[in-house]
């Protein structure tokens, strides 16, 4: 009999260490966060695409962000009341088949080329997302004992994480586009080309002519992809144009993306109409793209529009036919993303688990409110810190892309700098891990204040600089971000008792700064370029460093659990 109790007592303390009672479903509920992740992230490759195929200004293409972090606000409370109804796993599976709704929805968005269908497939996209956010975290604590709860949690997390990390370099290959020409390989190591780079760098001015003279135009075109932005400061508008009218169409098309905008204005306001015509698509259209969104003055204005009348009719229909192959280039791989959502629904829905619906509707039971956290000041503030910091966070993020193209940060195609937002996002990621071994001896508040001062500066040093400074320490922001958003959401409910769940609730709604600040840093960036509208984001890490050093104290005393 005692052999038989010890057996039973054995067999419960194994089931209890054990990581999960379900390994396959808990093997697809990792693979949810990874989509969710991965469908979130995307959205920094969709906004520099939808800005070229529809010819928006900065403000018009963060609506992408608007739409999608709109719907966190607008839809997690009829996304609470869904899971509470049907329970957590069923609230999984009607989520990622809204979700797949939303993605097969970029099909006819792309057939129709409208801007507000993309947005509208993009709403419902991100509400079946916010349904997966509110029942996928609890539901994985549930796959298993309350004792390991929290490490499945965190390898679900983690695999969001990778999810943020891998989409911008496949969104990249599969969704922008890169150079249609590129110049030989070769021309790199010429000595012709050796020769051009050393004179630009280091002789006088007077030098300049002659050594252009006496170089082919691909090592011309080299070099002034090569050469750092200063030493466009040396070469005058009449000595670029006159390369430019040197240089093939094809091999002017690359060029054109790597010349400072105001001379790139002058070339193509005096190269003859045939020439602009017969420039490669891809080249044409992006160099009007990226003239239309910088500031400029108004003498640059006029030309600007001069330019514009001067198009001819084949150049505009070209541009167009571009602009529209561009749209359908989502296609598929949303396509491809709705079918792997349905199939992972099917997964979620086939196996015999608990629904857990009790669980679900505790939060009916309840008496209090959302508005009984406000007596809490240190709630109320880190609901405003995860404001500020997701907004931060999702503008540098969507933003990267169209600054890390720009002539004098990093003069990359889109599809080049997809894969530094990688970088972003996996410093975010590897940043976690570091972060989880230093809280372990230094404070919450403390290490958050010290990632917030950090960030201040790397926005600093980036919007007063230029080249591979300006372009390294905007991508450093991801690795001190990363602890930033659990850091805060812990000390917003510290101490909240039983009022924990109303507190939660508030810093989730919270995320919406996700879809305001992006918003309103295109604005900036419409009016004074988007190098210095970093100052906004800056701004959310001012916030989040005071909310270290002083707003995350609790100024009232613990609410007991009843």
């Amino acid at each position: 009999m005692s052999n038989s109790s010890s057996g039973a007592s054995d067999n419960f303390e194994a089931r209890q260490n054990s990581f999960t009672y379900y390994p396959v479903a808990l093997s697809v509920m990792t693979t949810v966060f990874f989509m969710w992740g991965f469908l979130t992230c995307l959205n920094d490759i969709l906004i520099p695409h939808l800005k070229t195929v529809f010819e928006l200004n900065y403000a018009q293409a963060m609506l992408v962000q608007f739409t999608f972090f709109g719907a966190y606000f607008l839809m997690s409370i009829p996304g609470g009341k869904i899971v509470s109804s049907l329970g957590y796993k069923k609230g999984i599976v009607t989520g990622l088949i809204i979700a797949a709704i939303g993605a097969f929805g970029f099909w006819p968005a792309a057939i129709s080329s409208n801007y507000y269908i993309f947005l509208l497939a993009l709403f419902i996209l991100a509400t079946g997302i916010t349904i997966l956010q509110v029942a996928a975290n609890p539901y994985v604590t549930l796959l298993g004992s309350q004792k390991t709860s929290s490490s499945r949690l965190n390898l679900a997390q983690a695999f969001n994480a990778l999810g943020t990390t891998v989409a911008p370099y496949l969104g990249g290959i599969l969704i922008l586009v890169g150079a249609s020409y590129t110049l030989p390989k070769d021309v790199a190591t010429a000595p012709e080309t050796i020769q051009l780079i050393s004179t630009l760098e280091n002789k006088p001015t007077t030098d300049i002519q002659s050594a252009f003279n006496q170089a082919k135009p691909e090592n011309v075109a080299y070099a002034l992809k090569n050469i750092p932005p200063f030493i466009f400061n040396k070469l005058s508008n009449e000595l670029l144009l006159e390369q430019a009218n040197r240089l093939p169409p094809e091999i002017l098309g690359t060029v054109l993306s790597d010349i400072p905008t105001e001379q790139k204005l002058y070339i193509l306001s005096n190269i003859p109409a045939e020439k602009l015509e017969q420039l490669p698509a891809d080249a044409l259209v992006q160099s009007m793209d990226g003239l239309v969104t910088t500031s400029l003055d108004p003498n640059q204005t006029n030309m600007l529009q001069k330019l514009k009348s001067e198009i001819t009719p084949a150049a505009k229909q070209k541009m167009q036919e571009y602009r529209n192959n561009q749209a359908k280039s989502v296609q598929k791989p949303y396509a491809i993303l709705g079918i792997i959502l349905l199939l992972l629904a099917g997964f979620v829905a086939i196996f015999k688990l608990p629904e857990n619906k009790d669980q679900a509707e505790e939060s009916k039971n309840t008496p209090h409110s959302l508005k009984d956290v406000f007596q809490y000041p240190h709630a109320v503030l880190g609901a405003l810190g995860i404001f500020f910091y997701v907004g931060a966070e999702v503008s540098v993020g969507s933003f990267m892309i169209s600054y890390l193209t720009l002539p004098d940060i990093g003069r990359m195609t889109e599809q080049v700098a997809s894969q530094y937002v990688a970088f972003f996002w996996g410093g975010a990621m590897v940043g976690r891990v570091i972060g989880s071994a230093l809280m372990v001896k230094i404070s919450p508040r403390k290490l958050l204040s010290l990632c917030a001062i950090v960030n201040l500066c790397l926005l600093v040093i980036t919007m007063l600089s230029s080249g591979n400074v300006a372009v390294y320490s905007i991508i450093s922001i991801g690795l001190f971000n990363s602890i930033m958003f659990p850091t805060i959401f812990s000390l917003a409910i510290t101490g909240m008792g039983i009022l924990t769940e109303q507190a939660s609730s508030l810093v989730v709604m919270a995320i919406v700064g996700g879809a305001v600040i992006p918003f309103a840093q295109g604005f900036i960036a419409d009016s004074i370029g988007l190098h210095h509208a970093f100052l906004l984001p800056l701004l959310c890490y001012v916030y989040i460093l005071y909310y270290g050093v002083s707003g995350a104290k609790p100024s009232k005393t613990v609410i007991e659990q009843s």
